[in-house]
């Protein structure tokens, strides 16, 4: 029967979840933690050395990291396959923990209702569908191979049975620090449905030296010391887990948020999560923290809630102790995540929920049937109850997974449903438009930026991008305002300097303060290839074409797979004469794209300007081919064609060049 449903349940995932296949990578953080991260571009050895000795994007998780290494070099920077892994590591979660509380209590239907709702719930898509919440799903993987492992072990309890726990433990750590709630867990499960401990009679331990006294004394100990190896890779994980975003300025300091503040947010969370588990509805991939905005009466209702929650649950351990156990999962396992050390700008994150809702499934599928014992069409209304439940909550997944396909849909759709007028949403609007702007929809991005900027002025990331939508609608004078504000507000700001430098750069007459600052960008970022390339583009042009090969060289060094870079570089290197290693660097572009009609045409002049015309006059033509209105190519085709006494061939592409240049004229 197991393998059966387990069987059903991997082939219902796998068809819900299909669709996330054909989704894009976002613009939040999947840039960061993939396809801009050149430490995961490989297994080499000094990849992998990073990985378990560096800290980055305030994370220590390092098989985290060879997960997203080995992804890359099976399907690239393909997003298929990266969300794919997470889907595969979703379901073997969900089969996971299936079979990990069907070992433990013996219920098999009671074990997958908690598993479907764990698969299906939609407050997990943000888990399954963000690339770069790899960290979340991986950590969970390991976490519930590390119970699977706690339950062989305590069977037959030895040395190698437990030293699988603590190796599992340690990877789970290594995937993401979420993991340090485990032991607290592995404490509850002995109670329910391990049964190695009666926490109910923890009084009558303490009192009194009678034989069965002593007995419980003993087993309450020997659970404790058992935990003390987990407890060790916990404090080593929240120690390096804390510098790691201390250093990267992750952690929001007591003076920015206080205490008060902190704690009343959390008691909330707690009751939000549960108000998204009961009503799954306006999911958001972001939740604007209330930055000084003090809502203490909230934090005292949710206190008084949660307590007197805790208070009926806690009278109830002898009678329902899985009501204790799943209550308690909830509220310990949420803590690393609950706000008390603020990390980043969110109040909450559904990815925060993935591990400890599984507390509350558990609740309702040991809950419900016990609620309905004295029913006398108990199972049917229990059958019949599930299907309707489970069909409307599949149906809501798929729709919330719709959200996901791209970064304008999941956006567009935080924007809807969230509250917006918190300061720290700003990363949304901020988002949504580098997102338009790379899609050159300039005037629907500037409307998102604006928002940003006014949401919170002092945010030089939205200026900087309020810049770039301004200047691709050729208003330069005002993105000059944009980036000037940007540098104003953060003077170390390299991608301004750099942008600010591309717009001055289109007057001849602001080369010089164009210069500068593409100079000014390297020197607070010396590996930042894009403002070596245009510093080198913009020398050429002040005709310094020395030091525009030095930076040019640099940017290629640094980016060899830049087509623009070995294009510039050739053509300077032709015009000083320097034909070989011109030629060199235009037949690197061709290997790379073999469609590139002006590296054909610039192949084709230094190949002519060394005397070899049929070749030069083989890469005009191709030039010509991918392209037939390049006016340049066909000036360039015919002049070689007259240098070989072809000037009938010759004269016709000379008649098409002029054709095309006079209807380009008229079209501007």
């Amino acid at each position: 029967m197991k393998k059966i449903i387990c069987v059903l349940l991997g082939v219902l995932i796998l068809a819900v979840y299909w669709k996330v296949q054909y989704h894009e990578f976002v613009n939040y953080d999947d840039g960061r933690y993939i396809t801009e991260n050149k430490h995961i571009r490989d297994f080499s050895k000094e990849n992998f050395i990073w990985a378990f000795t560096s800290s980055y994007a305030a994370n220590w998780h390092p098989i985290t990291w060879l997960s997203h290494m080995l992804d890359i070099r099976l399907y690239g920077l393909n997003p298929k396959g990266h969300h794919l892994t997470s889907l595969a590591l979703h379901i073997a979660n969900s089969l996971l923990l299936f079979l990990v509380f069907a070992r433990m209590t013996g219920s098999i239907w009671r074990s997958c209702f908690v598993a479907s709702l764990f698969a299906f719930h939609p407050i997990n898509i943000e888990s399954v569908a963000w690339a770069a919440e790899r960290k979340n799903v991986l950590s969970t993987f390991f976490w519930l191979l590390t119970m699977w492992a706690y339950v062989h072990y305590i069977q037959k309890r030895n040395l190698a049975r437990y030293s699988t726990v603590v190796l599992f433990f340690a990877l789970g750590l290594m995937s993401k620090a979420m993991l340090v709630t485990l032991p607290f867990v592995l404490l509850l499960l002995d109670y329910w449905p391990l049964k190695r401990f009666e926490i109910a009679h923890l009084k009558r331990i303490f009192s009194g030296d009678t034989q069965n006294q002593i007995e419980n004394k003993k087993k309450l100990l020997n659970l404790i010391f058992e935990k003390i190896p987990l407890l060790f890779l916990v404090v080593g994980s929240c120690i390096v887990t804390l510098s790691a975003q201390k250093l990267a300025g992750a952690i929001v300091s007591i003076e920015t948020v206080q205490t008060t503040t902190r704690i009343s947010n959390a008691l909330v969370s707690y009751l939000v999560y549960l108000e998204k588990m009961m009503w799954p509805k306006d999911f958001s991939v972001f939740y604007p923290y209330p930055f000084g905005e003090s809502y203490m009466w909230k934090g005292l209702v949710s206190g008084f809630v949660l307590t007197g929650i805790t208070i009926i649950i806690l009278r109830l351990i002898k009678k329902a102790p899985y009501l204790s156990v799943g209550w308690l999962w909830y509220l310990g396992t949420l803590i690393p995540t609950i706000g008390l050390v603020q990390v980043g700008q969110q109040a909450m994150a559904d990815r925060y929920a993935y591990v400890p809702l599984i507390g509350i499934f558990i609740i309702i599928a040991w809950g419900l049937p016990d609620l309905l014992q004295n029913y006398p069409f108990r199972k049917k209304l229990l059958s019949v109850l599930s299907g309707i439940f489970f069909s409307v909550l599949i149906t809501l997944t798929s729709v919330q997974l719709q959200y996901w396909e791209n970064s304008v849909k999941l956006f567009e759709h935080a924007i809807e449903v969230t509250d917006k007028k918190y300061p720290s949403f700003v990363g949304i609007y901020n988002n949504l438009g580098v997102v338009l702007n790379q899609k050159m929809k300039f005037e629907e991005a500037m409307v998102h930026l604006k928002n940003a900027v006014k949401l919170q002025p002092t945010y030089p990331e939205a200026h900087n991008n309020l810049g770039n939508a301004l200047s691709g609608l050729n208003r330069f004078q005002e993105a000059n305002i944009s980036y000037k504000e940007a540098i104003r507000l953060k003077p170390d700001y390299p991608e301004a300097h750099n942008n600010l430098a591309n717009s001055l750069s289109k007057k001849r007459e602001d080369l010089e303060g164009a210069i500068f600052h593409y100079k000014k960008a390297i020197q607070l970022k010396p590996e930042f290839y894009e403002a070596h390339f245009n510093l080198g583009v913009t020398l050429n042009k002040w005709n310094d074409s020395d030091q525009a090969i030095g930076h040019l060289q640099e940017a290629i060094r640094l980016e060899p797979n830049l087509p623009e870079s070995h294009l510039a570089l050739g053509n300077i290197l032709s015009q000083k004469k320097k034909f070989k290693p011109a030629i060199d660097h235009l037949e690197t572009i061709i290997k790379m794209d073999p469609n590139n009609a002006i590296a054909h045409n610039s192949l084709g002049s230094a190949l002519g300007e060394q005397g070899n015309f049929k070749q030069a006059i083989a890469h005009f033509n191709t030039a010509i081919k991918i392209n037939p209105h390049y006016v340049e190519a066909h000036q360039n085709l015919g002049t070689a064609l007259s240098i070989l006494g072809q000037s009938d061939k010759s004269v016709d592409h000379f008649k098409i060049a002029k054709e095309l240049a006079v209807n380009e004229k008229l079209k501007q």
